[in-house]
């Protein structure tokens, strides 16, 4: 009979942290508008190859899309890579749907930016994410050596 009683108790004592918000992805975000964090690009250890951009995209209060992105002196194109039969296939992306609220990431292996045109010894490269909304979201991007704990795919 102990049981049923503490953990009523215990489930009644963390209610309001249950109901509670998540923290904002960084102080002064307005969750009306999609946000991006945590931002790295990794240069490709072959000059002249594109290399590969990395974030945390999260959703505004609208359902949203993806359409493209850009930085100073480089292009960037939307990628996705896939395992299809034991071989690892890239794909162009037009667009990349967002719902509101939900979080999209842009990783190793997965879901990137392909930029081309960096050079060595950029330490950092402003990527301003484009919304079929019209909303951009600008994302200071560090710039890290070829190698390393998590080497690009290109």
């Amino acid at each position: 009979m102990r049981r049923p009683l503490f953990l009523s108790a215990l489930l009644a004592a963390a209610a309001p942290l249950l109901a509670a918000p998540p923290p904002p992805v960084s102080p002064g975000w307005d969750r009306t508008k999609p946000h991006a964090s945590a931002a790295w690009v990794r240069l490709n250890p072959v000059p002249g190859r594109p290399s590969a951009g990395y974030l945390t995209l999260t959703g505004g209060g609208q359902p949203d899309r993806l359409t493209g992105a850009t930085a100073p002196g480089v292009r960037i194109e939307l990628h996705s890579m896939s395992m299809a039969g034991g071989v690892m296939k890239m794909e162009k992306l037009d667009a990349l749907p967002l719902p509101a609220g939900a979080t999209a990431a842009f990783a190793p292996g997965g879901k990137h930016l392909m930029i081309f045109g960096l050079t060595a010894g950029a330490k950092s490269l402003p990527i301003t994410l484009v919304f079929a909304s019209g909303a951009k979201v600008t994302v200071p991007a560090e710039v890290r050596a070829a190698g390393g704990d998590q080497a690009s795919h290109h």
